[in-house]
């Protein structure tokens, strides 16, 4: 029964983000561009709906986030009760995360940029060094990914053979 209700209720969410998403992606597409007088850049074009997108998106990696942490945190005190050398374990994760953050957020540069047309407050050293923290940090998981896909096979054959 509470799996039925569960199932059902991450389906109805599902599709209502996919409608929103929808709808969102459409206007984007098919809003038509912002006057000539108003834009950051006049010879380069923009999309009317740009805002609401992004802000959409900002939305969705908001609760993605927030649910990973809630299940997380929620994990980690279960497997505490039941396995704490497991818990352990999935903490280390979590600080080996934090410290990839600090160490990549130290790499980055804080030298603002040179944009044509834009005067936002964005272009400050503390949001540079954070977007490059982001990317350093896209960088290291997507190696660390291919890294897996490639030695896990070997690691399961190995793991056969004895």
């Amino acid at each position: 029964m509470a799996v039925t209700k569960i199932h059902k209720t991450s389906k109805t969410v599902m599709y209502i983000t996919m409608a929103i998403t929808i709808v969102v992606i459409a206007l984007f597409f098919l809003g038509g561009e912002v006057p000539v007088d108003q834009r950051l850049v006049p010879a380069a074009p923009e999309p009317k709906y740009i805002d609401l997108l992004m802000y959409w998106v900002y939305f969705l990696v908001g609760c993605t986030v927030l649910v990973l942490l809630a299940f997380a945190i929620a994990d980690f005190i279960s497997s505490l009760k039941n396995q704490p050398k497991k818990a352990i374990n999935s903490l280390l994760v979590i600080v080996a995360f934090a410290a990839m953050f600090v160490i990549t957020y130290m790499l980055g540069s804080g030298k603002p940029l040179d944009i044509v047309g834009y005067t936002g407050p964005d272009n400050v050293p503390g949001r540079l060094k954070m977007t490059d923290m982001f990317m350093y940090s896209m960088y290291i998981m997507l190696a660390l990914a291919v890294l897996a896909m490639i030695f896990s096979p070997l690691l399961k054959r190995k793991s056969n053979n004895k």
